[in-house]
């Protein structure tokens, strides 16, 4: 968890991964290829719920970093793995406990529409998936980083501000959720400025991040080195937690 964290070019794992092509691997144990192979499961996401239609017209199993295909990786996913339709319903469900299923629906020859159902004294309600709130997509997202974590992880998940977008009663468990999840394989990186995300995470793996101007390289520091005196988040706020002048290579 970080305070702040300043993301260039998210290209540039794209750029070395297109080196790294050209490098001949030797076997399946060699280091080139468990490498490659963590690459290619890694995923970056900094979702834009407005950009999330529930229309797909294709499959894949990597999200694109607006979540602007999110329907293709519903699709894809459940496609090669429908088991995982259960632990996804499942997630949901704790946030949501009157849904009744999520149904992706040919539409065309090769497009589908996602409707999600409410059920409650068995009066029905079908929603579009994209007349969803910003939150309740993002919660979609998170069920399906978790499930796609287990059926063809382990992955590398980057996930800016998770936290964007949800009520600051749904930040705990959505934050704990995602931990938990990566706590057997796998590993998350999060970043947030929200307190409720910060302390949801221990000093030891906490990095502050900060600078003094755009000219000034971005400090480094693991919150558990920094002397803070009371709580952590007062001291964000006041502006208390002092750096060291030397950057963290």
């Amino acid at each position: 968890m970080l305070q702040r964290l300043y993301v260039h070019n998210y290209r540039c794992f794209e750029n070395f991964e297109l080196i790294v092509k050209g490098i001949q691997e030797q076997s399946e144990t060699d280091p080139l290829h468990i490498f490659r192979r963590w690459l290619s499961l890694m995923i970056l996401l900094a979702p834009i719920p407005a950009l999330m239609d529930g229309e797909s017209s294709g499959e894949t199993l990597m999200p694109k970093r607006d979540g602007s295909n999110f329907a293709e990786w519903f699709t894809g996913f459940l496609s090669r793995y429908p088991a995982a339709y259960t632990q996804v319903d499942e997630y949901i469900r704790k946030i949501m406990p009157d849904i009744q299923d999520i149904q992706n629906e040919q539409i065309g020859k090769e497009s589908k529409h996602m409707i999600v159902r409410f059920t409650v004294n068995h009066a029905p309600l079908s929603v579009e998936f994209n007349e969803l709130s910003d939150g309740e997509k993002c919660f979609f997202v998170c069920a399906l980083v978790v499930a796609a974590n287990r059926y063809y992880g382990p992955l590398f998940c980057f996930w800016d501000e998770p936290d964007n977008y949800l009520a600051l009663s749904e930040v705990g468990f959505f934050l704990l959720s995602l931990r938990q999840s990566f706590q057997g394989s796998g590993q998350i990186l999060v970043t947030s400025h929200n307190p409720e995300a910060i302390r949801k995470f221990s000093n030891e793996n906490t990095f502050v991040l900060d600078r003094k101007s755009h000219l000034e390289p971005t400090l480094v520091r693991l919150l558990s080195e920094l002397p803070i005196q009371g709580d952590l988040v007062g001291a964000l706020i006041r502006g208390d937690i002092v750096f060291a002048a030397t950057p963290c290579c």
